[in-house]
Parts: C-alpha cells; sequence; structure tokens
C-alpha cells in the first residue's frame, strides 16, 4: 500500500507495514496515542480507507466517557461491524462461540455470581476465535477510538486478543490520550500489559510541522498564508490539527484581529451562529452521548430532527463517519464546549427528559445502562428510588455480561447519586453488592474497604443480617488486621441473629473458623468448623456445605491432617460448580506434594489448571501459579520458578492482596537461597515490615534468618530468629508448622542453639514420611522429613539417629526426583558419616558428596557447590579431627578467643586460626557456636 496523508507520512507508512505484515499473517496491536485533537482518529480513518481499497474491511469501536455505555461497547460495535459487513460471517462461525459471545451481542448471558466468572474466559477465547476467522479471507482492520474512556474489562478482552491471536491476519489500532490514560491506574495497568507483548507497539503523535499548518491553511483559505500568519497559528494552535482547522475556519470566515489564545473559544463562537433549534438540539445530543441518536432526540423534543441538525452537518459541528448513518460530534472538544456552557440545572433537565423517553424500554438490556445513566444524572429531580433501582440494575447487568470492573465502577455510580437519599441498611445493602464485584474484579482491598464501611452502617442500624451478609464476603484473607475484624464481625453476627440452623449461620462459623486459625486461637478451630459443617449437612445448601468444608480443611491443614484433607477434597469436588470444583483440586494438590506422591500431585494440578482458567478469575489464576512453582522448586527447575512466581507477584500486587504479594518475596528468597545469588540484600521491605501479626510471618521469619546466616549476619539472623514463636505455639499456623520447624532446626544448628533441637524432633517424628511442604497453599516443598529430623538429631549429638534419618531423606527424595533436597541431604550425610569414623565411612562419604556436587553444578546451587568443595577438602585430610584439633575444639566450646587458645596451648594466633577454619571444613559448619553445640552435644 502506498501511504499517503498530508502530515503524518512517517505514522501511516508505519501503519501500512503493520497492515501488509497483517495479512502476511503476524497480527500487530498498535497504538496511537496524542492529545485531543491531534489527528488520532483521522490517521486511523484514512489507515481504514486504505485498507478498503485492499479489499479488507475496517471494523470501529468507539469508547465514550458516558457513565451509560454498556460494558464492552467498543467490542460489541465492532462484532456487529463485523455481522453488516459480512452477513454470511456468523453462519460461519462456531455456534459454541457465537453463544459464549452473546454478552457482547446483546444478551446478558450468565450468572454474574457464579458461571459469569467461569464464562469470562469463554467469552474472550471466543471473541478471538471469531476474530481470527473472520480476518483469515481478506485480512482484517479493527480500529478502537479513545481506549482512555474504554471500560477495563474491554481492555482486558484487548490485551487477551493480543496475547492468543499472535498469528491472525488481523491488525488492531486503538487511539488514547495519554494523560487521561495515565490519570487511571485500572486501564494504565492494562495499557501496561499490552505493551509488554512483542506483537504490540505504540505511535505517539505530535504537532504539525510549519510546512503542514501553511499547506493546511493554504487548502483552507485558497491562498498561501503569510509566514507570520503560519507561525502565529503553529504557536496558538501547538501544532493540533483540529485548532489549526478552527482557526483556518476562522480566518476564513474574513474575522479580523488576532488569533484568540483559546481555541475552545473559537469552538463557541463557530456554536453560537448556528440557528437557536439546531443549538439546542445539541445541547440535548451533548448531554445524551458522542453518537446522535435521532430518533432518542425526536422522542424527545416531539417531532423530526434531521431537518433542524443539517446546519451543524453543513458547518462540520457534525460528521458522519463512513460505514455509519449516525451523526456524531465532528470531535469530543466540540461536544465538551457545549457541555461547558450549559449549567448544572440545564444538564439535569436533559437528562430527565432523556430518561423519561428510555423508561419504556427499560427491559431492554442495550438500553438500560442509558437510562440508569440518565436518571441518576436527573438526581434530585424524578423518582430518587426509581433511579436509584436503574442503577442497581445497570450495574447487576454489567456483573452477568461478565465486565466486573465496569460493575464495580457502576455500583460505586449508585452509592454516589444515593448518598442524600438512602437509609443507613440500603447504602449498607449497596456497599455489601460494591464490595462482591470489587472482589470479582480483583481489587481485594477496595473490597475489604467497602465491606469495613458496611458493617459500620449494619451496627449503627442494628441489622444483623445486613452486618452477617457483610462478613461473608470477603473470603480466603491472610492479612491479620483483616482477619481480626473478620474474626468479630462473624461473632457479633452469630450472637445478634435469631436461634437456629441455618445457612447463614453454617456459613458465619465458618469464616469464624478461619478467622480463628489465623489470629491465635487454634483450640477454637476444631470445635467451630465441626458445629459449622453439622449444620451445613443439616441446611442441605450446597455454598453453606462448601463454606463448612473449607473450615474443615483448614482446621486439619496441619501434618496430622493429610489424610483427612486428601477426603475434604473428594468431598469438596462432589459439591460441583466452578468454585467448589477448584478448591477440591487445590486441597488434593497440597496433600499430595505433602504426602510426597508427587506425581499424583502432578495430576492433580493438570485437572486443576483448566478449572482456573475457565473460571477467569486472577485468584484462580494465583492459586494455579503457586501449585506449579512448587512442584518446580522441588525439582530444582528456579528459573520456571522465578517466572512462575514474577507472575504470581504481578497479581498479588494488582489486586493489592498483601498475604499473596509476602508469599511471593518468601518464595524469591528461598530460590535465592538455594542458589546464592541476585543481590538480595536481607532487608525486609518497608511495606511488609508492619505485617509481622500475619500469618505468613512465621515463614518469613525463618527465610529472613536463615538469609542473614547465608550473608554472614549471625547477629540479624538472631534478631528475626528470636522473634519466632515457640515450637507449638498457636502463634504458628497449623498448615505452616511443618516448614516452620523444619526451617527452624538449620537455624538453631547454624546459630549454636540446640535448646529447642529436642522440642521439634518431638514435634516432626511423627510425620517422618511427610514431606516439607504447607497444609494450605503449598507453595514450595523442600523434600522429606526426614532430612530435618536427621539435622536435629546431629545437633542433638545422636550420630547413629541422624545417619538413619538422612539415608531415609536422601531414598525418599530421590524417589520423587526432589533433586536439590536430595543432594543437601547427601552432603549432610556425608558430614555425619566422616564424624562418626567407622572403617567405610569416608569412602561412602565422599560417594555422597561427589554426587551431590554433580547436582549442585547442574541445578547452579552455589552455596552447596562451595560446601561440598569444603568437604572434599576435609575427606582429602581423612575427615576425623585430630588430636589437636579435638583439644582446641574443647577450647572453642569453653568460649576462648583465638588468643587466648594461642596462648594456652603455646601456639601462634595464626596457627589457631588455621586450626578453627579446618574444623568447621571437616565438620560441615560455618559457625564458632557450631563447635561449641558439638562438643557439649557429644560429652552427654
Amino acid at each position: 500500500m502506498a501511504a499517503r496523508f498530508v502530515g503524518r507520512t512517517a505514522e501511516l507508512g508505519e501503519l501500512a507495514r503493520r497492515f501488509d505484515a497483517a495479512l502476511a499473517g503476524e497480527a500487530s496491536v498498535v497504538l496511537v496515542a496524542g492529545e485531543p485533537g491531534i489527528g488520532k482518529t483521522s490517521l486511523v480513518a484514512e489507515l481504514g480507507r486504505l485498507a478498503g481499497a485492499h479489499g479488507t474491511p475496517a471494523l470501529w469501536g468507539r469508547c465514550t466517557d458516558d457513565d451509560g455505555a454498556p460494558a464492552y461497547r467498543p467490542w460489541r460495535q465492532v462484532l456487529r461491524a463485523w455481522r453488516a459487513a459480512d452477513p454470511d460471517g456468523p453462519a460461519a462461525a462456531d455456534p459454541d462461540d457465537l453463544a459464549a459471545l452473546a454478552p457482547l451481542l446483546g444478551s446478558a448471558g450468565g450468572d454474574s455470581a457464579g458461571a459469569g466468572a467461569e464464562a469470562r474466559l469463554v467469552l474472550f477465547d471466543a471473541a478471538a476465535r471469531v476474530l481470527t476467522a473472520a480476518a483469515a479471507r481478506t485480512g482484517l482492520l479493527v480500529a478502537l477510538d479513545d481506549l482512555q474512556w474504554a471500560d477495563p474489562d474491554s481492555l482486558a478482552l484487548l490485551v487477551h486478543l493480543a496475547r492468543e491471536a499472535p498469528t491472525a491476519r488481523l491488525l488492531v489500532v486503538g487511539t488514547a490520550r495519554p494523560a487521561e490514560l495515565a490519570a487511571d491506574p485500572e486501564r494504565a495497568g492494562h495499557v501496561a500489559r499490552l505493551a509488554t507483548r512483542p506483537t504490540a507497539a505504540r505511535i505517539d503523535l505530535g504537532g504539525l510541522t510549519d510546512a503542514d499548518v501553511g499547506g493546511a491553511l493554504t487548502e483552507r483559505l485558497g491562498v498561501a498564508p503569510s509566514p507570520e500568519t503560519v507561525a502565529e497559528v503553529r504557536v496558538r494552535s501547538g501544532g493540533n490539527p483540529f485548532f489549526v482547522g478552527e482557526l483556518a475556519r476562522m480566518l476564513a470566515d474574513g474575522r479580523a484581529g488576532p488569533v484568540p489564545a483559546a481555541v475552545r473559544d473559537v469552538v463557541r463562537l463557530r456554536l453560537g451562529r448556528l440557528p437557536a433549534e439546531c443549538r439546542a438540539l445539541l445541547d440535548l445530543a451533548a448531554v445524551a452521548g458522542g453518537e446522535l441518536d435521532e430518533p432518542l432526540l425526536g422522542a424527545v423534543v416531539g417531532g423530526p430532527v434531521t431537518d433542524a441538525l443539517r446546519p451543524a452537518l453543513d458547518d462540520g459541528v457534525l460528521v458522519r463517519p463512513p460505514g455509519r448513518t449516525a451523526p456524531r460530534f465532528a470531535h469530543d472538544i466540540v461536544r465538551e464546549a457545549l457541555l461547558e456552557v450549559l449549567g448544572d440545572t440545564e444538564r439535569a433537565r436533559l437528562h430527565a427528559r432523556l430518561a423519561e423517553v428510555l423508561e419504556p424500554r427499560a427491559d431492554d438490556p442495550d438500553v438500560l445502562p442509558e437510562l440508569a445513566r440518565h436518571a441518576l444524572a436527573a438526581l434530585p429531580s424524578g423518582d430518587p428510588e426509581a433511579a436509584l433501582d436503574r442503577g442497581r440494575a445497570a450495574a447487576a447487568l454489567a456483573g452477568e455480561r461478565l465486565a466486573f470492573a465496569e460493575s464495580a465502577r457502576r455500583w460505586a455510580r449508585v452509592l454516589e447519586a444515593g448518598r442524600p437519599f438512602l437509609t443507613p441498611v440500603q447504602r449498607a445493602r449497596d456497599l455489601i453488592e460494591l464490595a462482591r464485584a470489587q472482589l470479582r474484579a480483583h481489587a481485594v482491598s477496595d473490597a475489604v474497604a467497602s465491606c469495613v464501611a458496611a458493617v459500620d452502617l449494619a451496627r449503627h442500624a442494628g441489622d444483623a443480617a445486613t452486618l452477617a451478609e457483610a462478613a461473608l464476603v470477603v473470603q480466603g484473607i491472610s492479612d491479620a488486621e483483616v482477619l481480626t475484624a473478620q474474626r468479630d464481625w462473624c461473632e457479633e453476627a452469630l450472637a445478634a441473629l435469631e436461634p437456629g440452623d441455618t445457612p447463614v449461620r453454617a456459613r458465619l462459623l465458618a469464616q469464624l473458623a478461619h478467622t480463628l486459625l489465623f489470629v491465635g486461637r487454634p483450640d477454637q478451630v476444631d470445635a467451630c468448623s465441626t458445629r459449622a459443617l453439622e449444620i451445613a449437612e443439616r441446611v442441605g445448601e450446597p455454598a453453606a456445605l462448601a463454606a463448612a468444608l473449607r473450615a474443615r480443611q483448614l482446621a486439619a491443614s496441619g501434618p496430622e491432617g493429610n489424610a483427612e484433607r486428601l477426603h475434604l477434597g473428594d468431598r469438596m469436588l462432589a459439591v460441583g460448580g466452578s468454585d467448589a470444583v477448584l478448591w477440591g483440586h487445590l486441597w488434593r494438590f497440597d496433600a499430595l506434594l505433602q504426602a510426597g506422591r508427587i506425581a499424583d500431585a502432578e495430576r492433580e494440578l493438570d485437572e486443576l489448571a483448566p478449572v482456573a482458567a475457565r473460571s477467569g478469575q486472577p485468584l484462580a489464576r494465583l492459586h494455579v501459579l503457586r501449585s506449579r512453582a512448587a512442584l518446580a522448586f522441588g525439582r530444582g527447575a528456579f528459573d520456571e520458578v522465578r517466572a512462575l512466581n514474577d507472575e504470581a507477584a504481578a497479581l498479588a500486587v494488582r489486586g493489592r492482596h498483601v498475604g499473596a504479594a509476602m508469599t511471593a518475596q518468601a518464595v524469591e528468597w528461598q530460590v535465592a537461597l538455594l542458589i546464592g545469588r541476585d543481590g538480595l540484600d536481607g532487608s525486609l521491605p518497608a511495606e511488609l515490615a508492619v505485617h509481622r501479626e500475619s500469618p505468613v510471618f512465621a515463614v518469613m521469619s525463618t527465610t529472613m534468618a536463615r538469609w542473614h546466616l547465608a550473608l554472614c549476619r549471625p547477629e540479624e539472623a538472631a534478631r528475626w530468629y528470636r522473634d519466632l514463636a515457640p515450637p507449638g505455639s498457636p502463634r504458628i499456623p497449623r498448615f505452616m508448622s511443618l516448614i516452620v520447624e523444619a526451617l527452624r532446626v538449620q537455624i538453631a544448628l547454624e546459630l549454636g542453639d540446640t535448646a529447642p533441637l529436642e522440642a521439634c524432633y518431638r514435634f516432626l517424628a511423627p510425620y517422618a514420611n511427610l514431606f516439607v511442604a504447607g497444609g494450605a497453599g503449598a507453595t514450595a516443598t523442600h523434600g522429606s522429613v526426614h532430612q530435618y529430623l536427621g539435622i536435629a538429631a546431629a545437633g542433638l549429638g545422636r550420630g547413629a539417629v541422624a545417619i538413619r534419618h538422612l539415608t531415609a531423606s536422601v531414598e525418599a527424595d530421590e524417589a520423587r526426583g526432589l533433586a536439590p533436597f536430595a543432594a543437601t541431604a547427601r552432603h549432610r550425610l556425608a558430614v555425619e558419616l566422616r564424624r562418626r569414623g567407622r572403617p567405610g565411612d569416608a569412602e561412602a562419604a565422599r560417594a555422597h558428596a561427589d554426587r551431590a556436587a554433580a547436582t549442585a553444578a547442574r541445578l547452579g546451587m552455589e552455596p552447596l557447590r562451595r560446601k561440598l568443595a569444603e568437604l572434599d577438602d576435609a575427606l582429602r585430610d581423612g575427615g576425623v579431627l585430630s588430636p589437636r584439633e579435638t583439644e582446641i575444639a574443647g577450647l572453642v566450646a569453653d568460649g576462648l578467643s583465638n588468643r587466648d587458645i594461642a596462648a594456652a596451648v603455646h601456639i601462634s594466633e595464626r596457627t589457631v586460626e588455621s586450626h578453627v577454619a579446618h574444623i568447621l571444613a571437616k565438620l560441615g559448619f560455618s559457625r564458632r557456636t557450631q563447635i561449641a553445640a558439638w562438643v557439649v552435644a557429644r560429652s552427654h
């Protein structure tokens, strides 16, 4: 295609190149960005003209800043344009895809409380397949105008299309105002994710040059303007093509005097010259929306409007875009100028008239959002109750159409408009609906805030049912402050409800059990969750049963409940429904991983992944990511762990999910501990420091202590270690207890603290045949429990017991492909065999060390590789302490410094340093405190 466009030759040429590549099967998404009036839409329209000359249809979708715009508005327009351009296209499409696209083609489609979430990804996939198929024959250009006003769900669909259709004969070009886009973090986030796609590009439009301005003025005036006039127009307009055109129009009209500095004033002057009837219709149209609906305007004024609008079309205030019958404002600036002049009272009056005319069509899902916008904007005029009901219905419709962010925005609009009219209970119930929409849009913190406000209002009104509803909205949160508040809400609601077995009571008890586990009252969790399950089984409601099963799963999340959790997962799968199936598979995965049934766990995850994908929910995706990362971590696939964890962290940040963000940080640190690189400095990020009471803080403490030890900061490590609750403490949630106690024995031995080792050994011993993984939401497996029993036994001076456990650990981990932990167990076993020093032990130690070294090299486990190199040196020295080294080890245990030891045994201080270094290497230690602990243990 030859690029021909005055003033935008380079930009049109780039778009033409992208178009040609799309026809060759290299799809692209291009964002054309620039200020209002800079020529974004004109540039894309010229590309559409060139595409049409090539036989390729251009399908337009336009976004609007009107509150009443339906969800997915630009995509609805695109798909309807496709049907109009290719009447045979829908007949050739997959009927299942067309059924899935019902929300984009006009019907509601889906239950916003359940199936809607699962259908969202199906809808996105169907849209990608339909557009890919539509583009196959002739290619396809999709133009999305004013994306700064797109609903977030439409932007999410755009990102999905860019990801899923890289080889389609498709070019998508969107226009946007960067400043307005940047002002909305949610919209900006979608565009940022789009920019990461290899098929995406951006073109920023600047002002026209003096030569281009001169050409535009010459075309308008019929004669070449003076250089002074060109320069003045260039400066006044900033090279903005729309502003240049308006100023040229003024000059062509022969108006003398200086060019006004405010171009919007020029637009107002131009509008002022139109007939009064036409101007009044334009005022009404500006309030109605950017694209004129002539039948609607006619219904409001009581007669045809085509003739009355003709002067505006003749003057260029209105235009008819190519391929469309409805006129629209030539530019948003024209509509903005009209709205600025209208006062609040007049705007409200016009909104009320529009709502009155639309009211008989309230049952039409395409009309309802617009009706709701006008009814709410007309307040306080009209019937407030009816207007708010229309707003609620539009918000619910957006949720049914899987536009969760749009639904949340509409609920917020209801609350804003209803502030003078709502009772406390009405406002609380609307806040609960807002929270549900926010939660489904993955705005977790916003949902919590809405629930807090709803609870306050319900308390003020003494409404127990509403309080209970608010307490049950947000579930599965691990933020300590939120959990404490939820515990209080549940207890208050339970005390206020009428006695008797009801689904609400069962769900409140289940939610209460969840909070009690996390906020340090585990003694009450069993009774509370058991009661919840008993009531749920009696009332027989699936939602109550699912909630009660979740409570029981948490109550059984310690290692002693491994078998019960497998059974609970089966029961949850039997409940049915997307959420229940998701949780059933997750519980089974966690239990199987902890049981060391790695192959079964992977199969469970393969069944879980499509369930999560169909749900379209970010939290479901986050669970899949952390489960995949747990398997990869156990196998030593550390690059894969990091890629999965990075995506999980991004989801946590986007949803402002503090617990998930802390978990992602812990995974990152754990990987770094094993591979020993990437520059983590061991400091706790400021945004996490305030969450020391978080349930995940026990794991964070052990991770931080280990990290400081790796950086040779024993004092800092000891500070984190001291913050850790003692073994068996209720401050350590059950599902984390196995991990915390396994890691504790390593830290204690490193710090030379043998005091907790006996308690740790007793805690771990019943679970010797399990594997170190969380009992609810596993993010890693740290290998067989036998290894940590072996570490504890070694620290307690029970060498034979340690060797037995470590041997079992090597066998268990290798049998399951947990290579990193088989290697660490082999290293510790080699150290213990060398210490024991029986015939054949040295050879066996060397064999274990060699195999561990090979694994460490293959997986990039640099800290372990260094330890094994030191061990290799010690093995060449014979592997046992010499009499002199034994003597010096005893003096170290007595607390003597190197200088004091040198004086005591009459050798130089440098020789003492050499002996201590050899002792550390031979015993596999890194600190003098470990030597002291070893000597004390052997003396018993």
